[in-house]
């Protein structure tokens, strides 16, 4: 019982960052809607497995080597904010080239065998999940933790994970939620793709003004 203090910290730290909306949930919701709810399950099973890339990399000092190789966190982000944008664009690209009935539309970007790969990309394009794990661990975990105590961090990262964006997986491939993305497809597409282009550019401009300050300082 002495642990569980930190492991329910952990979890409702994990719980409210999972539910903020961002790429992950734009991804796995766009796929469940335009494509199938296999598709969204299957995004939602990359997402689970990229955060738990983090949690573990985390784990061993990652989020750490990161802030302090600059260049190197820098460096990834950027790739991050160019995935981001590049998903962006398709899903834009999708929405402008709706023209044809969406019943009988082709399946869209992101989707068809690979959704599980977009759900992986997705996630692993943001390293800030490293940093943001390794301040997590350093904040509720105390130093002399058994090794049990972080297999069940693993655990409990890994149920919320698929719990949740699985149930919005199912939810948005439900018979009401496509027949209301039927109807609105092109305008939800052109949204979902403003949205990821969106972060993508703010994940830039984050960069952008880092080095900013550290060429001014």
């Amino acid at each position: 019982m002495e642990f569980l203090p930190s492991l329910l910290t952990l979890a409702a730290m994990h719980l409210l960052m999972a539910m903020l909306p961002g790429p992950n949930t734009v991804v796995v919701s766009w796929l469940s809607a335009t494509a199938s709810r296999g598709a969204g399950l299957r995004a939602m099973a990359g997402v689970v497995v990229a955060s738990l890339v983090w949690v573990v990399l985390s784990m061993f000092g990652v989020g750490t080597l990161l802030l302090e190789a600059g260049w190197l966190y820098r460096g990834l982000r950027l790739l991050g904010a160019a995935y981001l944008i590049y998903v962006g664009v398709r899903m834009l690209r999708a929405g402008w080239r709706r023209t044809v009935p969406p019943a009988t539309a082709t399946r869209p970007p992101l989707g068809g065998r690979r959704p599980f790969v977009a759900g992986l990309l997705t996630t692993l394009s943001n390293p800030k999940s490293a940093v943001f794990w390794t301040s997590a661990f350093l904040v509720a975990v105390p130093p002399h933790a058994p090794l049990w105590v972080y297999g069940a961090i693993v655990a409990v990262i890994a149920v919320q994970s698929a719990l949740w964006y699985g149930a919005i997986a199912v939810l948005l491939s439900t018979g009401v939620a496509r027949q209301h993305y039927l109807r609105l497809a092109r305008w939800l597409d052109l949204v979902a793709g403003t949205v990821m282009v969106a972060l993508g550019l703010k994940l830039a401009d984050e960069i952008r003004r880092e080095l900013s300050v550290r060429a001014a300082s």
